[in-house]
């Protein structure tokens, strides 16, 4: 399964944006890190998750899928870290701060 960052500037109150969101909850476990920014795991090609996506947004849209294999630094709500040690075992390192757990 591999994991993606998904970066969208569909505004959060229009119906692509739902849509965006749905997409990618029926494409694999997925949370929210902010409006327009999820975390991914899938077993879906790049190209295939991308196209899922991007049907729902327009050409003056920003839609990025990036690929990420390493174990993230940082710190965060609890539901984002839940979602990096159960989508794949990782090495969690936390700066500056407490990790929310």
């Amino acid at each position: 399964m591999e994991r993606y960052i998904v970066v969208c500037d569909i505004p959060a109150d229009t119906e692509r944006f739902e849509k965006v969101n749905a997409a990618l909850e029926k494409s694999g476990p997925c949370t929210a890190v902010t409006d327009g920014t999820w975390l991914i795991a899938t077993s879906l090609g790049p190209r295939e998750l991308f196209l899922r996506l991007r049907i729902h947004s327009l050409a003056q849209d920003t839609l990025y899928l990036l690929n990420f294999k390493d174990a993230p630094e940082g710190f965060g709500p609890h539901r984002i870290n839940q979602w990096l040690d159960t989508t794949e075992p990782t090495r969690l390192h936390v700066v500056g701060g407490t990790d929310h757990r």
